[in-house]
């Protein structure tokens, strides 16, 4: 898992920083709608749900993994506007102009 960096430091030449904004219902699990954080250069969607998931714990991870691990199908997540689901998955690397990257994380349900 990844080192995560919760504060907003000075960007240094080895981290990105990302900028994950949440939707829908895991804006009352992590009671934020953005959160900026610094991880290592390299790191993937996979690290930093990761290590998301061990600040907030179960009420995140349950809403994002199913039991065996998987990604929820009902999570959308974007990596600088692209959904993550056409560019590698939890895999798909975390760069961006300038070393910042933005990350939306969307929960969609089917019904009506």
């Amino acid at each position: 898992m990844a080192n995560l960096t919760f504060k907003e430091p000075m960007q240094q030449a080895n981290t990105v920083r990302v900028r994950v904004r949440f939707m829908g219902d895991l804006r009352a699990v992590v009671e934020s709608r953005d959160l900026n954080v610094s991880l290592p250069q390299g790191s993937s969607v996979g690290d930093l749900l990761g290590a998301l998931a061990g600040r907030y714990g179960d009420p995140f991870a349950k809403w994002l993994f199913t039991e065996s691990g998987e990604l929820h199908h009902y999570i959308l997540i974007f990596v600088n506007g692209e959904n993550i689901q056409d560019t590698g998955g939890v895999s798909t690397g975390l760069a961006g102009q300038e070393d910042q990257v933005e990350v939306i994380m969307l929960p969609m349900f089917e019904g009506g």
